[in-house]
């Protein structure tokens, strides 16, 4: 059971890392220090609408400006140009993060339900254990021949029942806390790895263009 959740909780994570070379293929992204205006012509149209900082653009067609379709956050699509300078192969790392920091705090919100239930069943436990001894001890006292012997003994075996029940249910909630705190750690991890490695793959690129285009001056 735990398995299969923390199974659960990794397929989106893999789920980005393994198409997002393919999103990346086909989108590009607005610089994530300023707005851009989106024009009706290269270089002197006016103005369709400001692109909003480290936004996804379609590109239509490229050159000095970029013909690109715009989806507003409303949902209407806008066809215009743009500077191709502020345009990037892939999302800035602002738009990165702040994705992540969109999980991290889903996440977050779940380890607090998943606490807050366990606070809930420690008190259960507490109040059943109490009741457990005190059961216990009238249960020692009526032992010898009380008439209300069995009544007794029920409520002792039903006590006892519950605190039994209650202990399992802290002991998987603890589990699955603690693989949710795994997830969230893994997930930060795998996402500066992948930055990390996409950044090196792009300086790479860019070098072997640079070298090319030198030797072909020459």
């Amino acid at each position: 059971m735990d398995r299969f959740r923390l199974a659960h909780l990794f397929m989106p994570i893999l789920a980005v890392f393994l198409f997002s070379g393919s999103a990346f293929a086909a989108k590009a992204y607005t610089t994530d220090s300023q707005e851009v205006p989106l024009l009706s012509a290269p270089g002197k149209g006016k103005t369709i609408v400001m692109v909003p900082p480290a936004s996804g653009v379609e590109p239509v067609a490229t050159n000095n400006w970029t013909h690109v379709r715009y989806t507003t956050p409303g949902g209407e699509v806008r066809d215009g140009w743009v500077a191709s300078k502020y345009l990037g192969a892939r999302p800035p790392d602002s738009a990165v993060a702040r994705d992540l920091g969109a999980q991290n705090a889903s996440l977050k919100e779940q380890l607090d339900g998943i606490d807050k239930e366990r606070n809930s069943l420690s008190q259960r436990e507490k109040e059943l254990t109490d009741k457990l001894t005190k059961l216990n001890a009238a249960y020692e006292e009526l032992k010898a021949g009380s008439a209300n012997f069995l009544k007794f003994k029920a409520e002792y075996d039903a006590a006892k029942s519950s605190l039994a029940s209650a202990q399992e249910n802290i002991q998987t909630l603890i589990q699955e806390n603690e693989n949710l705190k795994l997830s969230q750690r893994v997930q930060w991890f795998a996402a500066g790895a992948f930055v990390l490695l996409f950044g090196w793959f792009m300086g790479w690129i860019t070098g072997k263009r640079q070298k090319k285009r030198r030797s072909t001056y020459y």
